[in-house]
């Protein structure tokens, strides 16, 4: 029926073309007249495509699916797996690598191997704290003595090591203290206790000796002239014992030479008189021997004061002296 009604159309426009007059113009063909006009508007408002045949109505068109093969994909399955395990080796050969050279992975934490703890130092020994306190540059005598004399009163039995350093430290002590001081006295008597404990306990231990020699020359000080000269022979006895076991020890020359200077320094009359009021005669001794004493002194260990004493005793030798 569209069809028909648009064949009418066609040939009615077709006669009502003939039928107006045509007027010729310069600039080309124009048509006149109101049915023209009509049918021309009219044909204006139908779309181009459906003045001819209207078009037919499709569906839609979907691609369709993508053919696979059921038989293939196991096969490939087995393939992916296959190259992921191979993938998988490959990652951990070059993880393994770049660990052992020491290069961080990304995103991944590498462990420092643990570095060895450093040994503890060993503990400090008592005896190591007390030549410490001893070698100290800070005056450090008052808590050595301390420490020394609740070791020797704590110790089950005498202790040598502990001993002779206490009567050091009581040596230090006493001369630390102003000449005219009462406490000088007892500390050096307390340092002889603790010298003839250690010399009792350890005959043959040279610094027991030595520092039994010394504190007996230092109570020296404080005895009458009796107890002088019967200590004179000990103190002659246990620093000889010392100069034979530590014969490189500069302390144990010096002794000796300060005790053969003083002994030499003795003159006849004063022996007379020893042996008549105190009924026994002082040791005896030369300074050319003291001299000896204190050159052996002053090659171990130079000193100022071991030099000055040297020089004493070689003025009095120039002076008639022996």
């Amino acid at each position: 029926m569209r069809i028909c009604a648009i064949l009418i159309a066609h040939v009615a426009t077709t006669h009502a073309l003939h039928a107006v007059t045509v007027t010729p113009r310069r600039h080309g063909v124009v048509c006149h007249g109101k049915k023209t006009n009509a049918l021309l508007g009219a044909l204006r408002r139908v779309p181009l495509v459906k003045r001819v045949v209207p078009q037919k109505k499709h569906a839609p068109r979907t691609p369709p699916p993508p053919e696979t093969s059921v038989e293939a994909a196991p096969e490939i399955a087995e393939l992916i797996d296959a190259e992921a395990d191979e993938a998988a080796k490959v990652l951990e050969a070059v993880v393994q690598q770049v660990v052992e050279r020491g290069v961080a992975v990304p995103y991944e934490t590498v462990e420092k191997p643990e570095e060895p703890k450093p040994e503890p130092a060993p503990e400090e020994s008592q005896i190591e704290r007390f030549d410490r306190l001893h070698a100290s540059p800070l005056d450090r005598t008052d808590e050595l003595l301390k420490g020394l004399r609740d070791a020797s009163r704590d110790s089950n039995a005498v202790d040598v090591d502990v001993e002779w350093r206490y009567a050091r430290a009581c040596l230090d002590a006493a001369n630390a203290l102003p000449e005219k001081d009462p406490k000088r006295e007892g500390l050096t008597f307390e340092g002889l206790r603790a010298a003839e404990r250690a010399a009792a306990l350890a005959p043959d231990n040279g610094l027991a000796q030595k520092w039994l020699g010394v504190m007996l020359g230092s109570v020296g000080d404080f005895q009458t002239t009796k107890e002088k000269i019967q200590n004179s022979y000990k103190v002659r006895e246990a620093l000889d014992a010392a100069y034979k076991l530590r014969p490189d020890d500069a302390t144990v020359a010096l002794a000796l030479g300060q005790w053969c200077l003083k002994v030499a320094g003795v003159s006849f009359v004063e022996r007379g008189l020893a042996r008549a009021i105190f009924g026994g005669s002082p040791p005896e001794s030369t300074y050319a021997e003291a001299l000896k004493f204190f050159r052996k002194a002053q090659e171990l260990k130079p000193a100022s004061k071991t030099k000055a004493l040297i020089k004493l005793v070689e003025g009095k030798m120039r002076n008639g002296g022996k």
